[in-house]
């Protein structure tokens, strides 16, 4: 596996939170520790994007989905799928072998 390139960047930080680093993390150390937080917080930014763009422009509506409108007609909905069952366990698929057990 290749090392990811490393660039080098400038960045302000306010006075509290410089002093904070310098007296928490040791200097070889606070590369790595700055560049996991902006990580960190870049996936949080990236997760809360895509809940506004679902907000906006929602996967399913409800009015196509008449059985979830209320808490009556959810648990019809999931007695019905439940009295039709599920199988004990998958069929099996033609052509496929199957892994032999070790005893």
């Amino acid at each position: 596996m290749s090392t990811p390139s490393i660039e080098r960047i400038n960045v302000n930080f306010p006075r509290p939170v410089l002093e904070d680093l310098r007296r928490l993390v040791p200097a070889k150390r606070r590369s790595e520790v700055i560049a996991r937080a902006t990580a960190r917080e870049l996936r949080r930014l990236k997760l809360a994007a895509l809940f506004e763009q679902a907000e906006q422009n929602p996967i399913w509506r409800a009015e196509n989905y008449p059985q979830l409108s209320d808490g009556n007609a959810m648990d019809a909905a999931l007695a019905e799928l439940r009295s039709i069952g599920t199988p004990a366990s998958p069929p099996a698929r033609a052509g496929v072998r199957q892994k032999a057990r070790r005893e």
